[in-house]
């Protein structure tokens, strides 16, 4: 009965997505590609710090990357975006996998100020490369469309990586990736101990985050046409999915994505009717919501109940995949 419901729910809310961009005009249609981008941001951040455990505070590395190598390959090499954007995913999943190598040694405060070191010393380098034009920013091919088809095609490009995000990660968690790296988040020594390679299982999370983080910098970059360091590399993007995905959340599939869609409404709201003070009412807003719903906003529609450690290590066990 719940199944049922759920479904209906989902199919709903996807007609509702796809008729806004022939019923709204660009502002709404720009807006709503913010919320379904750091929809995306969010998901791919929740693998590895809700599912796996492991807060990353320099996930933005992953979308400056994807934002890098579209700009590089479309302008530098004339890539057309088609074969750009695949490139900009496994670029940042690579770049993932490689450096998750040994920053994911470390527990705690350490793996999040070690990612946050990781998307600074990134920073920094893009800044200095000739190839990149530093500081000075590069600009993308101009799209040869209407300005509203331009957002049109952002739009459900946006809206399509969402559901492969979020698609993915539904089938992941009910194979025994998906219970592994959850038996990780519970007690990793304990997962260890019936036979989960630990540091596989954290590494492929790691790349499989920075691949959709990746690639939503990728369509960001050539939407807005024009890319700098300090705005791609910006640890306030970071911050931002990380508190929409605690706020939403964490740990959940859906909760991330309510998350940034209710953070994204309430601070449009804020900024259009009290400019001056809108910020602090919006972290007002934030903390009582997490006072008052510790588990996210999402405990409130969802009935979920609580899976112990056993559980996922008793699937680990019995390869419920």
């Amino acid at each position: 009965m719940k199944t049922g419901r759920n479904i209906i729910i989902i199919a709903v809310l996807l007609a509702v997505a796809i008729i806004i961009p022939f019923i709204a005009n660009n502002f709404f249609i720009r807006f709503f590609t913010t919320v379904l981008m750091f929809g995306v941001l969010a998901s791919a951040w929740n693998i590895i710090g809700g599912y796996t455990g492991y807060a990353s505070f320099g996930n933005v590395v992953f979308y400056g990357i994807g934002a890098y190598v579209t700009a590089v390959l479309m302008e530098k090499f004339g890539v057309s975006f088609a074969l750009a954007l695949p490139a900009a995913g496994i670029g940042a999943a690579l770049f993932g996998v490689v450096i998750g190598i040994p920053v994911l040694r470390l527990r705690g405060h350490y793996f999040a100020i070690a990612t946050l070191g990781v998307a600074e010393a990134m920073k920094a380098l893009v800044n200095n490369l000739d190839i990149t034009e530093g500081n000075s920013g590069i600009y993308l091919p101009i799209m040869d469309m209407s300005v509203k088809a331009q957002y049109t095609f952002f739009y459900f490009s946006m809206l399509a990586l969402l559901i492969l995000t979020l698609g993915v990660t539904f089938i992941i968690l009910k194979h025994k990736f998906g219970y592994g790296i959850r038996a990780i988040r519970e007690d990793e020594d304990a997962a260890n101990m019936v036979g989960i390679n630990t540091t596989l299982f954290k590494i492929a999370a790691f790349g499989l985050s920075g691949l959709f983080t990746g690639l939503a910098g990728s369509l960001a970059a050539y939407q807005q046409g024009f890319i700098k360091p300090e705005a791609v590399f910006s640890v306030e993007i970071t911050v931002k999915m990380i508190v929409m995905a605690v706020f939403g959340g964490i740990g959940h599939l859906f909760g991330p994505l309510l998350g940034a869609a209710t953070i994204e409404v309430i601070s449009e709201f804020l900024s259009n009717y009290f400019l001056v003070a809108h910020t602090l009412f919006f972290g007002a807003i934030v903390i009582l919501a997490i006072i008052f719903t510790p588990k996210g906003i999402i405990q409130l529609v969802s009935g979920e109940k609580k899976l112990t450690k056993n559980f996922f290590l008793e699937n680990i066990r019995e390869h419920k995949v």
